[in-house]
This record gives structure tokens, sequence and C-alpha cells, in this order.
């Protein structure tokens, strides 16, 4: 296993451990408020920082994996060669798109870094620094299996070619 394979593999981890802790803090308000009347304070902030972190450190493992929602029915009815074709327009969209995310993402990183940026309110006040550079981060490794995935297509569609040849 690579290296990049290993940083991916832990980050999914990680948003695996970090659903576990949001559950065991939003069962924690939950149960504050009924039992006690007195709710966890800073749930709404830590939940909110938490989604967005859960999604980006799962999603290049999720993308390397294949197991994005994907529509088959279309594919289904296609060759080989057209879904492949397909594989590659998409994959070089979704370079593009977080490409953009990264390039939109660093002056925003470098800023949140730059003035201690927090997120919430009175209970609880988040730094949100790591975030952005957990997003951006996620974004430059997407981008680079968006790239992975589209060599891998290109290999299919010429082993398709000298198939069909």
């Amino acid at each position: 296993m690579s290296s990049y394979e290993r940083l991916i593999t832990a980050m999914h981890w990680a948003s695996a451990v970090l659903i576990l802790l949001l559950m065991m803090v939003i069962v924690g308000d939950i149960g504050g408020r009924f039992f006690f009347n007195s709710p966890l304070a800073g749930t709404p902030e830590l939940a909110k920082i938490s989604i967005v972190a859960i999604l980006f450190l799962g999603l290049t493992k999720t993308l390397k994996m294949g197991r994005h929602i994907r529509g088959s029915a279309l594919a289904a009815r296609l060759s080989p060669k057209y879904v492949q074709i397909i594989d590659i327009m998409a994959n070089v969209f979704g370079f593009i798109l977080f490409a953009l995310l990264c390039y939109s993402s660093w002056h925003l990183t470098w800023g949140a870094w730059e003035i201690g940026e927090f997120e919430g309110e009175g209970a609880l006040r988040v730094p949100v620094a790591p975030l952005r550079t957990l997003i951006l981060i996620s974004s430059i490794l997407m981008s680079i299996q968006f790239a992975l995935n589209i060599g891998n297509n290109f290999k299919q569609l010429r082993s398709l070619a000298r198939r069909d040849s």
C-alpha cells in the first residue's frame, strides 16, 4: 500500500471515528435536555463543523473505491467503450471542480490562520482554520484521485480498443 493510499485510508477511518464522536455528543445533548433540562453547550457548533469534516475526510477514499452515487441505468445500455468515455468526462469535470476548490480555498485557509477565525458565539467557539486546511488538503487529494482515475480510464479504453481490433 502506497503512502497516498495509507493517508486516504487514515482519513477515511478518522471520518468514521468523528461520526461516532458526533453521535455521542448528540446523544449526550439529547440526554442532558431530557433528564437534566440542560443541553450540552456548543453541540450545534460542533455538529456544524463535524459534518463538513466528516464529508471531506471520507471523500477521497470513497472516490478511489468507486462508491459514489452513479446512474447505472444508462451505463447498462452503453458499450464498455462509451462507459469509459463518459467516466473520463466525469473525472475531468471532477478534477476541474476540485482544482478550482483548491484555488479558491487557499487564500481563505491562509487568512483563517492569520486572523484566528472562529465559528460560534457564546457557549463554544471553534477555530475554523483547521477545518479550512482539511478542505484544502482533501481538495488536493481529490484532484489527485480524479487524475489517477482519468489515467485508469484511458488504460481501460486502450485495452478495450486492442481487444476489439
